[in-house]
């Protein structure tokens, strides 16, 4: 008899997971805390290691189909200094994958609208947990209970599930916030599929073709951590990215103001372990790194595809527990801690260190030379 499977949260874990898990024959439940779908705005960058993951679900044509590949990417000075390159097509040839720009929406449409077997219930809110020696129960604001023989926490950085388990646990701050943009945009960027990052001194800025026709940005400035979230007028944010060379100027002020964010960066220092009987973090809520690498996505896919492989094989929870974390928590490791290192980097504030920086990167190795970046984005799922 199939093991009963609960999942805390609709992201893309939660989708990502509840579809590799049909895949082997079971029927999971998915209990979201919002009443609506969480296709929330923003894109992404899914790096070969992801669309790898993706091609093992069976999506990756229409991934393909509804995102935009990525020939180039380039890093580059604010003032528009090419300091790296990475030839991202020639690289696909490599990893056997491409790397692509996508809108979260799509990829949250393409995951939801594969499942065929899983129960998804909006509006319930996790309250409490409870372990039996058979089951797990959980419990939700609108007072109902499941039973299952596994929950699996993929409820994000903020996971309502980590905090129960791990209740000592809290987010690190990265020392900067970020603001992030869709906008209609077409220029030799969007149509070649060039996506470049800008450094400037403890500022930066991405762009990343969504099509030949949107683009997705985002844009970081060190800063205090109390600074409340929210939005921020186009013409403050302009102002801040004055010195930028073009487009960086343009795409912010072609972006409305209603369809620019801002959040303060966190990550979570690496646990010890991600599951507590036969409860277990997925995604983000085990491993929320920041956003320098663009793999928080990628590596929820990674862990749906894991997961899956080590439940397939039949044995006890507790075995699958270990086996998924002895396969996955040295790789998570590795990414938050190579993302925050790098993010400390990419936002030196003091110019002359920055001078040095930037010189250091330019006369380096190439990036697709480097063994850590090809331990990254090169990695295949077995």
């Amino acid at each position: 008899m199939k093991k009963r499977i609960l999942i805390i949260g609709a992201g893309i874990s939660g989708l990502a997971s509840a579809l590799m898990l049909e895949k082997i024959g079971y029927k999971p439940v998915i209990f979201e805390k919002s009443d609506c779908s969480r296709n929330d705005g923003g894109g992404l960058t899914l790096w070969s290691n992801a669309t790898d993951a993706l091609h093992s679900m069976g999506l990756l044509e229409e991934i393909y189909q509804n995102s935009k590949v990525i020939s180039e990417s380039t890093l580059k000075t604010s003032s528009g200094q090419t300091l790296a390159t990475i030839p991202l097509r020639e690289l696909a040839t490599k990893y056997g994958t491409h790397t692509v720009g996508i809108l979260r929406a799509n990829l949250h449409h393409i995951l939801a609208s594969n499942l065929k077997q899983t129960e998804i219930k909006k509006g319930y809110r996790l309250v409490d947990l409870k372990e039996t020696n058979e089951e797990v129960i959980a419990r939700f604001e609108n007072g109902h209970e499941q039973a299952g023989d596994l929950l699996l926490g993929a409820d994000g950085i903020y996971s309502a599930v980590r905090n129960k388990i791990f209740p000592n646990n809290s987010l690190r701050f990265s020392g900067y916030e970020a603001w992030r943009g869709i906008s209609t945009y077409t220029d030799q960027y969007t149509k070649s599929g060039l996506a470049f990052e800008a450094w400037g001194n403890g500022m930066r800025f991405g762009f990343i073709p969504m099509s030949d026709s949107l683009v997705y940005w985002f844009a970081t400035r060190n800063t205090s951590e109390n600074l409340s979230e929210g939005q921020i007028s186009k013409e403050q944010l302009t102002h801040t990215f004055r010195e930028f060379v073009e487009p960086v100027p343009t795409v912010i002020k072609v972006t409305k103001e209603k369809d620019i964010t801002r959040k303060v960066i966190y990550d979570l220092k690496p646990l010890q372990n991600w599951s507590k009987g036969r409860v277990l973090l997925i995604g983000d809520a085990a491993h929320p790194t920041t956003p320098n690498l663009g793999q928080g996505a990628c590596m929820a896919l990674e862990d749906a595809v894991i997961l899956a492989q080590t439940l397939e094989k039949g044995n006890s929870i507790s075995h699958t527990v270990k086996t998924f974390e002895d396969m996955r928590m040295d790789r998570a490791k590795f990414i938050v801690n190579s993302s925050w290192v790098l993010g400390k980097i990419a936002q030196i504030e003091n110019k002359l260190f920055c001078d040095v920086r930037n010189r250091l990167v330019k006369i380096g190795p190439s990036i697709q030379r480097n063994s850590n970046f090809n331990r990254i984005i090169g990695h295949k799922i077995l």
